[in-house]
Formats: structure tokens, sequence, C-alpha cells
């Protein structure tokens, strides 16, 4: 039997991108830019709560690049090798003042091709080390807070929701940022009987994960935070959080199992 939802999780449905069903006006008590600080301590809390996000970020032509980059090189350093030897030798014959000169110029040039050549691997090092969540949430970019009533937080990037939480509860990613990246939470399945009670807003029993349509996989625990599937649906319809461990909804078979945060409707 469905137990009735709390006021803050209903509000909650603006992370389900139904504005219709959200109030500005009604539920926004504040909207400001975090400071760095706060910023970077979000970013951490983040990465720990959802290892996805540290995953190496997709470049397209980031393959490709190095390879065509490492063909050309083998073939100027057996060429290069004996130049500088016959130039060596040339300017010892020469004299001091043109070995000196040598030198010198050896010394500006190599040091501004040194920074040259540097700079650009320190780029492609950068590439590299970027992660999933640079894509989401890039490192320039500031993140915006916007309070609502209920203690009820949301963050954004250029004004687009992107996570939000309940007081210091953890953080929730909003659904859309969820159909793009599905794999950003675990997921679990209802069957077909339970569809229509999701999009109402009630919590999911038990038998809606045990039956033949339902699927619950193992290791979860208590308050962990899912991406909520339906039988039949390719896309998460609702993002909720474990009432119990997998193993527990085994045991008992029967009761809540996901408290629902927000869903499709």
């Amino acid at each position: 039997m469905a137990t009735a939802v709390p006021t803050w999780l209903r509000r909650l449905q603006f992370a389900s991108l139904t504005p219709r069903r959200f109030s500005p006006k009604e539920d926004v008590s504040s909207s400001t830019s975090l400071k760095s600080s706060v910023q970077r301590n979000i970013r951490n809390n983040l990465l720990e709560q959802l290892p996805l996000l540290t995953k190496p970020a997709y470049r397209e032509g980031k393959a490709s690049e190095p390879a065509a980059a490492a063909a050309p090189a083998p073939a100027p350093e057996p060429v290069a090798a004996p130049e500088p030897e016959e130039d060596e030798g040339r300017g010892k014959k020469g004299g001091k003042g043109k070995g000196g000169g040598g030198k010198k110029g050896g010394k500006g040039k190599g040091g501004k091709k040194d920074k040259e050549e540097e700079e650009p691997a320190a780029a492609g090092e950068d590439e590299g080390e970027a992660q999933l969540i640079d894509d989401i949430w890039p490192k320039k970019e500031a993140l915006g807070l916007t309070k609502c009533h209920d203690r009820i937080s949301i963050y954004t990037v250029n004004q687009v929701p992107l996570f939000f939480n309940h007081f210091d509860g953890p953080f929730v990613p909003t659904l859309r940022l969820l159909h793009k990246y599905p794999d950003l939470l675990p997921h679990v399945r209802v069957d077909r009987g339970a569809i229509k009670f999701l999009l109402a807003g009630a919590n999911m029993m038990a038998p809606g994960f045990l039956s033949a349509g339902g699927h619950l996989p193992d290791g979860l625990q208590k308050d962990d935070i899912v991406a909520i599937h339906a039988e039949g649906k390719e896309h998460a319809t609702g993002i909720g959080k474990m009432t119990m461990s997998s193993d527990e909804v085994r045991k008992t078979g029967k009761g809540i199992a996901v408290e629902v945060i927000c869903w499709i409707g």
C-alpha cells in the first residue's frame, strides 16, 4: 500500500524537469554563486559519492592525435643526429668566435624551443587527466546554489540544474543528467504493475523488485541512491533511496524497499 510522500520530496520534482509543478516564486528562497573553497569541497564529495565521475572523459580524436604525432617523431631523429656533429666540428675549426657564437645562439634559441615544447606537452597532460565530471561541470565554470524551502539545495552550472540534496544528505543527479549518463547510479527495476504507482510518486514496495519483471542487484546497502527503471522502459523513470539492503529486501519480501525522491510525471 502506497504511503504519503513528504512535501520536500514532492518539491524535488523540479529535478524531473516538470516546471509546471515547481514555482520559483513559491519554492525558491535565494540563489547565489559559491566560494571556490566550497566548490572544491562539493566537487570532492561528488567524486566520492558517484565513482563514475572519476572515469576519464571521452575526447573525440584523442587516440588518433597522439598516434599521428608519434609517427613522424622517429623520422627526424636519425637525420638530426649527424647534423650537430658536423656543426660542432666546423665550430671548432672556425675558432673561438664562431664557437662562442654557436653556444650563445644555442642557449637562447634552445630555451625558447624548450618552453614552446613544454606548453603543448602540459596541455596534452591536462587532456589526458580530464575526468567525466569535467564534461558535466567544467573547472572554469562556477557552481551556483539555489536554496529552496525545507532545506533543499539545487546546484547549477550556467543555470542548468545538475544535482540536488536535502540538508546535508547525499548529492542526487537530476533525471536529465541521469538520462545522459545512465551509469551514474546503480539500477533497480520494478515490474509493470508498479509503473502507475511510480508515476504517481508512491514509494516502491519489495514485491515489485522481486517479481519476474523486477530486478534488484546484489550489494546495495541502506540509504544508497538508485536509479529506478520500469519493466519495458529504456530510461530511468525515477530516483530513490534504499530503505534496506538488497539482502534484507529479499529476506522480508515486503514493505517499502525504495523511498522515491523524484520521478517522471
